[in-house]
């Protein structure tokens, strides 16, 4: 690693944070801290309303406008279009991340609190759900946990989606740094991608965000949603859509959110 930083591959930030990261293997359980992380993360309430950041950070062509004001009000049918293979894939996912989560508890990077909990921005109307926010040495991170098997992982040099979201997560939560930890599922051999706040990379999910306060705005006055950019109801987006229903007044129709 210290070859790697004298030839200009790897900097200071990211040797100390991989050093770190490196020893929690070494650090025993610490099963009743563990056991309470996961509880918790167990009773949050996973049925989605409202935006969710995920939704933001949609290409342009499957981004809707229209699908996004009708979930700030409207139940969506959360879960119901995905298929197995996704399922699999997801569960796969939140074990890798579970792994990395009791190991910063271990080392004491971070509290319960900040593992996988979701925060709410209610300038935005957004839920989001960082992987873990920690401390190394002097400085806050957030930590976004993405895995690849030995193929993308050799070949990658970053990571387009965890980047976007982690700097997206930094900037919801006011914390200037961060990086995305890439685990290879097929050795467990690990790297992070360090990554400073910069507002501009991440600026046309902040537009998209205000873009729908006013579009809320005027639904509410107005009961005027954005267009389709459905064609019809069987469409292959349309049907992969968690708010077709309400969007099409079809099936359940529109089935109003309970207030809090």
């Amino acid at each position: 690693m210290i070859s790697e930083m004298v030839k200009g591959n790897i900097d200071a930030s990211e040797m100390v944070v991989q050093q770190k990261l490196n020893k929690l293997f070494y650090l025993p359980a610490k099963p009743e801290l563990e056991a309470e992380m996961i509880i918790k993360q167990a009773n949050q309430d996973r049925v989605r309303t409202g935006l969710h950041l995920s939704a933001i950070l949609a290409g342009e062509k499957e981004f809707c406008y229209r699908e996004q004001i009708l979930s700030l009000f409207y139940h969506m049918h959360q879960g119901d279009n995905i298929q197995i293979g996704l399922k699999r894939i997801f569960q796969e996912g939140t074990t890798i991340g579970e792994k990395w989560q009791r190991l910063f508890l271990r080392g004491g990077l971070g509290a319960v609190q900040d593992m996988d909990m979701s925060r709410f921005e209610p300038k935005y109307d957004l839920s989001y759900t960082p992987d873990a926010i920690i401390t190394i040495g002097k400085h806050k991170y957030v930590c976004e946990i993405k895995s690849q098997n030995t193929f993308i992982y050799a070949k990658a040099k970053g990571h387009p989606s965890g980047e976007k979201q982690c700097r997206l997560y930094m900037y919801l939560s006011g914390i200037d740094k961060g990086f995305v930890l890439v685990d290879n599922k097929n050795d467990s051999n690990f790297k992070t991608i360090m990554l400073e706040n910069d507002r501009d990379l991440i600026l046309p999910y902040i537009e998209r965000l205000e873009a729908i306060q006013v579009y809320k705005k005027d639904f509410v006055e107005n009961k005027n949603p954005p267009k389709r950019i459905c064609s019809d109801e069987h469409c292959k987006r349309a049907k992969d859509c968690n708010m077709r229903d309400a969007c099409f007044n079809i099936g359940e129709g529109r089935k109003k959110l309970k207030k809090s």
